[in-house]
C-alpha cells in the first residue's frame, strides 16, 4: 500500500476559531498544534486546519468539498505512477511557514485534484 493515514483538510482564516469550534463541538483533541496547521485526532482519520494567508494572489482558498490527502514515503516515487496512469503534477511545496511537510498537488486522469504529503527526511 502506497498511500495511507488519510486526513481532510479545511482551509480557515482564523486558526483559534477554527480549532475552538471543532474541538467544542465534536470533543476532539489536537494532535498537532501551531498558527498555521493543526490537526484534530477523530480516530480512523484526523481533520487538519490548513491556515489562508491574507495575501490576494495566495491560491488556497475555502473548499467547497473535503479534499483528498495522502501520506507518502516519497512524493516522486508515487508520482511516477500517478503520471503512467494519466494524472499530472500541478505544484510541489517544500516545507514552510506552518506546514512541517512536503506537499503535492495533483490532478487524476479525469482532472480530479489531490494531495500527497511527505514528512521531511530525518538526517542522522
Amino acid at each position: 500500500m502506497k498511500g495511507r493515514n488519510p486526513i481532510v483538510i479545511h482551509y480557515v482564516h482564523d486558526m483559534e476559531r477554527a480549532k475552538k469550534f471543532y474541538m467544542q463541538a465534536f470533543d476532539v483533541k489536537a494532535t498537532t498544534e501551531s498558527p498555521g496547521w493543526t490537526q484534530l485526532d477523530f480516530g480512523s482519520i484526523e481533520l487538519a486546519l490548513h491556515i489562508l494567508h491574507r495575501n490576494s494572489s495566495d491560491p488556497e482558498a475555502p473548499l467547497p468539498h473535503a479534499g483528498l490527502n495522502l501520506e507518502v514515503d516519497s512524493i516522486e516515487d508515487v508520482q511516477v505512477d500517478i503520471e503512467r496512469c494519466g494524472g499530472k503534477l500541478i505544484e510541489l511545496r517544500e516545507p514552510s511557514g506552518g506546514v512541517p511537510v512536503r506537499v503535492a498537488a495533483f490532478q487524476d486522469c479525469e482532472g480530479n485534484g489531490f494531495e500527497l504529503r511527505q514528512k521531511p527526511q530525518v538526517s542522522n
